[in-house]
């Protein structure tokens, strides 16, 4: 099967399995393009050129050596990204809410240009909250505690050692199965309607698709830690398989317990 999907990851190891098997379940292709950095360095490539240019060339100018990848024809191009509000530069003396604060306003720039996964220069932009580990932040593949899951910005550095004592790490992801893979899209399209309606339900399409644009969910996170001092936990990058079937056929309407 000749994949049309590209999704340009930050990590080799979590996010390049996490999507290998999202593809395997549900019997889809994809081409993974690892960037090996975060967030933050691919904000600085394209704040260098205003943000006008085309993705691909730009991920080639980073590695020359998966330009084999980029020089394919594809029909949606994903990018997957982490929060990782806390990045600072060494030396820092701002407070971690400056730092963040800062980070998120970045963000912000990002999510406000890459929003059309149909252009391939482009590309559309899911930002995980902390980071992609938040998938297995629960100890069940659907659990109502998750409905209040969040991180203070003080500790995300201990955010990955907290997300190891969770029941469902004990399980591989390349042992997840489709109904797995399930629960866990509609637990955070649960948290999505937590976030913004304070409701653990499932929304409906039309509600979904408003509440999870990027530039939307930045802004309730922005809110949010002003308020508490803390993220709200949701990974976003599971939203690609409901943004990528839509409700085609019923797919959206048909994600139940």
């Amino acid at each position: 099967m000749e994949s049309n999907v590209l999704v340009v990851v930050e990590g080799n190891k979590t996010e390049s399995r996490f999507f290998k098997r999202i593809a395997e379940v549900f019997d889809q292709k994809f081409d993974v393009y690892c960037l090996g950095t975060n967030i933050y360095s691919l904000y600085k490539r394209m704040k260098d050129i205003d943000f006008n240019g085309n993705l691909k060339d730009v991920l080639a100018e980073i590695h020359p050596d998966q330009k084999d990848i980029l020089s394919k024809k594809f029909a949606y191009t994903y990018l997957i990204f982490d929060c990782d509000a806390h990045h600072t530069k060494k030396d820092e003396t701002r407070s971690i809410g400056e730092i963040v604060l800062h980070n998120i306003q970045k963000l912000g720039e990002m999510a406000e240009y890459f929003i059309d996964e149909t252009d391939p220069t482009i590309g559309k932009l899911y930002i995980n909250y902390p980071m992609m580990e938040s998938y297995r932040d629960c100890d069940e593949f659907f659990e109502n505690k998750y409905a209040e899951a969040g991180v203070s910005i003080t500790d995300l550095p201990n955010y990955k050692k907290h997300v190891s004592t969770r029941k469902i790490c004990r399980f591989h992801v390349d042992q997840y199965t489709k109904e797995q893979f399930v629960l866990l899209i509609l637990q955070n399209i649960y948290k999505l309607n937590k976030i913004y309606n304070d409701s653990w339900d499932k929304l409906n399409y039309e509600e979904y698709r408003k509440c999870s644009d990027t530039s939307n969910i930045l802004s309730m996170q922005k809110k949010f830690i002003k308020s508490t001092g803390l993220i709200s936990v949701i990974n976003t990058s599971l939203f690609m398989i409901t943004d990528f079937y839509g409700n085609k056929d019923g797919f959206y309407d048909s994600l139940n317990l």
